[in-house]
């Protein structure tokens, strides 16, 4: 696989310093977090809402929104291959459970860098990785994109 299609590894060090600004963000219910967010921005070169933390405990932990909050966006790769993209496949296939976060980023990874809106419908298939690479590859020649 391609330097640029590896998925990024996370600063540890700076996991348990996200941790505490979500935790700082929700503490203060009244206040708007604004401190919090701007070092979140900062440290993850995201722009970051405090809607994004509110009762997150709802869906997800804190160390699993730190480690969403730490991945850099996915990059738009114009070239992908067929066979890149049946490994990529292979990978959200087998991490959607075990790992939402790494299965999130190689969606947004496909979405970029295919045009395609729903990605995940066509992985959802109960066919194989190189069906819903070929199926993937013939919906993106054949969109349309409306502005």
């Amino acid at each position: 696989m391609r330097k640029i299609l590896e998925y990024p590894q996370i600063k540890n060090e700076n996991l348990d310093v996200v941790k505490n600004l979500i935790d700082s963000v929700l503490e203060n219910p009244n206040g708007d977090g604004s401190y919090e967010l701007q070092e979140l921005n900062r440290i993850t070169g995201k722009t970051h809402t405090l809607s994004e933390f509110v009762e997150y405990w709802g869906w997800t932990d804190l160390d699993s929104i730190a480690k969403k909050v730490l991945t850099p966006e996915p990059p738009y790769v114009r070239n992908l291959e067929k066979d890149e993209i049946i490994e990529i496949v292979s990978i959200i296939k087998s991490t959607i459970i075990s790992d939402d976060n790494k299965a999130e980023y190689y969606i947004e990874l496909l979405h970029k860098s295919l045009s395609l809106p729903d990605v995940l419908k066509y992985i959802r298939l109960e066919d194989s990785e190189e069906t819903i690479t070929d199926n993937l590859l013939h919906a993106s020649l054949n969109s349309v994109i409306t502005l």
